[in-house]
């Protein structure tokens, strides 16, 4: 592969990484965020943000690169989804 073809294929990643964000917060937004709104449920969830950022650990480890980036990863996009659920109930959120 040629460098060149390297970073073709890095930005076809990108791209699919950013859709599946996209997707995630989508999720995040108007079916758990419309849930927790319809149950009066906070929109944090200590209990559900440790499993989410476990899993993210131990899948990281098994996928062979760091851990605790992928966790760092992890939390800002739980982070990203609280925003979103915030403004799917009607609070302040920060996001576009």
């Amino acid at each position: 592969m040629t460098l060149e073809s390297v970073r073709e294929e890095i930005c076809r990643i990108d791209y699919a990484l950013i859709d599946l964000i996209a997707e995630r917060q989508h999720l995040a937004a108007a079916v758990i965020g419309g849930e927790k709104h319809q149950t009066g449920a906070p929109v944090t969830d200590p209990d559900q943000r440790t499993l989410v950022l476990n899993r993210a650990f131990e899948y990281a480890v098994t996928q062979n690169i760091d851990p605790v980036e992928v966790r760092k990863i992890f939390d800002i996009l739980i982070a990203m989804n609280e925003e979103r659920q915030k403004e799917y109930s009607g609070g302040e959120g920060n996001l576009p």
